[in-house]
């Protein structure tokens, strides 16, 4: 019989977890039930218990600093904890000590406390049973991904169910169907750091795990960025095989939602698969993204459908004809036109079954060029790594929005939003795009989408001279270099920079430069050479 110790340090819960279960005919014991932390440390160094379920926010010393203490004393030591704060610091800090649940005291059921208990009875079972004596925690994990690879490598099939009847896992079967499983990153972004990605995949796999337990024939593995849910069946008309796999990754999708706010992208092949033939299929679905403009729940019943719908190669750059809206949409820190942009960008993808790869490569190009022109400094990375895992164009889309938000220092919903000044450097880049035109502060003001007298302002404000005096000084000194460096005439010179009439740029020459285009280039020429 195994020992249980119980603490938290509102008393009627403590008579409560006392009186919630027949324990004994659970083959456990309660040893003791405290809501001091100094008396439950005490208790444990005096029962040794094999099974922890305690509150943590304990005074003094907190249930998780309470449990560190009992794992040094006793290693092998099953944790349950119980709390009112459905926070992710805390169960991240659960996870670090290897706990066997985290369970929320207002949500609290006998159910729910009798399944981590089963849990925690068979982790304790395994350790004194099965194989060696350290194959539990960690090592599990080990022979579990060992188990893995015998069936993406497709091994011998007798073999690999030995290997996985030692692990515990029961595939009787002949059939198997499966779902890959990723996150959405745009969720993920909004309530975690990018350190915290490895340790969040565990906490799903947790619960997937946690789950799985009254699902028959459900094995769930981690496999770096991803989990793979395998199901293994036999055809039975009184159980629908596809729905009990749907009814499992949709529960993991509501549970990840409830606890750990995070949404979830899953793609079901429920093909009758040999254990042998999981591998290949596998592969061709990880790598394909066949789910990319599908959605967050895409379900094949076979492989050969998802290969008919291949995707092509787009021309290359074949997004950059929105980087003018985007400049635009930048400058005056529009969100919602940032938004509508990038949807439409989603849109002509879709429309043209872009390899996804290929849109996200030409998105992150667009983006570090806006990035280049318009933010004051490099900003966080994370963005472009999530959008190089991301698994459906929504999540892409979203993922692009935000940055390209981040990029503008767009105001959030609802605080005073200040009208963005554009860097030289992008008018510039108009005036360069519009050298032969005569173009006017009323211009670029209408291609910022800014008032034309706030612009003619700013532009004063930020140069200290008028923008057309800008415009034609700008203009003659890359006439001078052409002088230089060019046989042009001065008339086609002057129709080149927007000049109608020689006689007037030869005037504004004078003005920006001190002496007429003719002795300019007169007095640069080569020996030997006249002006035209």
């Amino acid at each position: 019989m195994h020992k249980v110790l119980l603490i938290d340090d509102d008393v009627p819960m403590l008579k409560l977890l006392q009186q919630m279960l027949p324990w004994e005919d659970m083959q456990l014991r309660v040893v003791g039930a405290t809501y001091s932390s100094a008396k439950a440390l005490h208790l444990f160094k005096e029962t040794m218990p094999d099974i922890v379920i305690t509150d943590i926010g304990l005074p003094q010393k907190n249930g998780l600093e309470l449990a560190a203490a009992f794992a040094e004393l006793k290693p092998d030591v099953r944790l349950i904890f119980l709390t009112c704060h459905e926070d992710f610091h805390y169960a991240q800090q659960a996870v670090k000590l290897n706990a066997d649940d985290y369970l929320l005291k207002d949500q609290l059921t006998a159910e729910q406390l009798k399944q981590s208990l089963r849990k925690a009875l068979r982790l304790l079972k395994a350790k004194a049973t099965r194989l060696e004596p350290e194959v539990t925690g960690y090592s599990t994990e080990l022979y579990k991904h060992g188990l893995f690879q015998r069936v993406l490598h497709g091994l011998e099939a007798d073999a690999t169910r030995e290997q996985a009847a030692q692990l515990g896992v029961s595939w009787s079967y002949p059939w198997f169907m499966f779902s890959i499983v990723h996150v959405n990153y745009i969720t993920f972004d909004e309530h975690y750091d990018h350190g915290d990605l490895s340790l969040v995949l565990y906490a799903v796999y947790n619960i997937a795990q946690e789950l799985a337990e009254p699902h028959e024939g459900v094995t769930v593995f981690l496999l770096g960025d991803h989990l793979v849910v395998l199901h293994n069946f036999r055809v039975n008309l009184a159980r629908n095989a596809e729905l009990q796999l749907s009814k499992f990754v949709q529960e993991l999708r509501l549970q990840c939602e409830r606890v750990l706010k995070l949404g979830l992208s899953i793609m079901s092949m429920t093909d009758k698969l040999e254990l042998r033939g999981i591998g290949s299929v596998y592969q061709q679905l990880l790598h394909g993204k066949f789910e990319f403009y599908e959605g967050d729940d895409l379900v094949a019943p076979d492989l050969g459908g998802l290969l008919q719908h291949m995707f092509l190669q787009a021309p290359p750059r074949f997004l950059e004809h929105f980087k003018p809206g985007l400049e635009r949409a930048l400058l005056v820190q529009d969100a919602n036109a940032l938004s509508d942009i990038v949807r439409q960008m989603g849109e002509a993808a879709r429309q043209q079954r872009t390899e996804p790869d290929q849109f996200i490569r030409d998105v992150v190009y667009l983006l570090r060029r806006m990035e280049m022109m318009f933010a004051e400094s490099m900003r966080d990375e994370s963005l472009y790594d999530y959008l190089s895992l991301t698994r459906t164009i929504a999540d892409a889309s979203a993922l692009t929005v935000r940055k390209l938000v981040e990029i503008s220092g767009t105001p959030k919903h609802g605080s005073e939003k200040a009208v963005q000044e554009p860097k030289l450097q992008v008018i510039q880049q108009f005036i360069d795009r519009h050298l032969s035109e005569n173009i006017t502060s009323i211009d670029i003001a209408r291609y910022l989408y800014l008032n034309p007298s706030y612009f003619s302002r700013y532009f004063k404000r930020l140069t200290g001279v008028n923008f057309t005096d800008y415009v034609h000084q700008y203009k003659m000194k890359i006439a001078a270099k052409m002088l230089k460096s060019s046989d042009q005439t001065l008339e086609s010179l002057a129709i080149g920079l927007g000049y109608s009439e020689r006689t007037y740029f030869s005037k504004v020459f004078k003005k920006y430069i001190g002496i007429s285009p003719s002795e300019y280039k007169l007095k640069h020429a080569a020996p030997g050479k006249n002006a035209k």
